[in-house]
């Protein structure tokens, strides 16, 4: 508790003074979301679209996840001096990890306010904001994993080809509709993408809340081809929304449990 206490306090005033690096952040969302509103009301992509739901939640847990990797990947030698000297790495992960995530929220609400007024979406926004934190949440979790793991100047490219495979090619819902046939690709993608349960949530709160009605013809059979690849599979036993909910809090929970074993076991020898 001591521990936690001094590290607590000394992360808050690192964590103030990394100002100007956090405002670069906060405008790159900021301006996705601009970007992202722009194009989807340029081209006329419907609100529903699940293609839109893919295009922002991979934008947000690239972000996050890029700008998680320097919470354990700054100062490692530092760490490692002090680890071998008896710090106590449960403290200092949780108090590391605790201001990040209020970094990973405003960041994730700034993205989706932008896009919410720019679109205006006709659902309520806490419920529309949700699917995005918990995206934000798993996208931290694969940031810190990496950080602890690997060494920190390979990190943005390991973390860019993650998401980018994991979410945008493996939580696509035209790729979903293949995957989920085969218990084992079923169980691959439940357990890695984050598109794979946040897009369901989303696309199917969309669907219950404001009813739509797409155009006949390649709209709707869009629709129904989206319906009938974000229902299918067999993990989502609680429903998509609640099932979402818990798969996506398991993945940044265990994520973090990964990241506190790199930080415990990884460079042993370094002084």
């Amino acid at each position: 508790a001591i521990q936690f206490h001094t590290l607590f306090t000394r992360n808050v005033i690192q964590w103030w003074r990394m100002n100007p690096s956090r405002l670069i952040f906060f405008a790159a969302m900021t301006l996705g979301a601009i970007v992202l509103a722009l194009q989807d009301w340029t081209v006329g992509n419907p609100q529903w679209d699940a293609m839109v739901f893919v295009s922002n939640h991979t934008c947000v847990a690239l972000l996050v996840s890029i700008y998680s990797l320097q919470t354990f990947g700054d100062n490692q030698p530092v760490f490692w001096r002090e680890r071998n000297r008896g710090l106590n790495v449960l403290a200092y992960g949780i108090s590391r990890t605790n201001l990040n995530l209020v970094d990973s929220g405003m960041m994730c609400f700034m993205f989706t306010a932008t896009y919410y007024v720019l679109r205006d979406i006709e659902v309520g926004f806490f419920v529309y904001w949700l699917p995005y934190l918990l995206v934000a949440f798993a996208a931290s979790g694969w940031g810190y994993c990496i950080s602890a793991w690997f060494p920190y100047k390979h990190g943005p490219f390991i973390d860019s080809l993650l998401i980018f495979v994991t979410c945008g090619i493996l939580g696509n819902p035209f790729n979903l509709a293949k995957f989920l046939k085969s218990p084992t690709l079923e169980a691959i993608v439940s357990l890695l993408s984050i598109t794979r349960w946040s897009i369901p949530m989303s696309f199917l709160m969309q669907e219950r809340l404001t009813h739509p009605h797409p155009a006949p013809g390649q709209q709707e059979e869009l629709f129904k081809q989206y319906e009938s690849a974000l229902t299918a599979g067999n993990w989502a036993i609680w429903g998509s929304w609640y099932s979402g909910i818990v798969a996506l809090l398991t993945m940044g929970v265990v994520l973090r449990l990964i990241t506190f074993a790199g930080l415990a076991f990884k460079n042993l020898d370094k002084q």
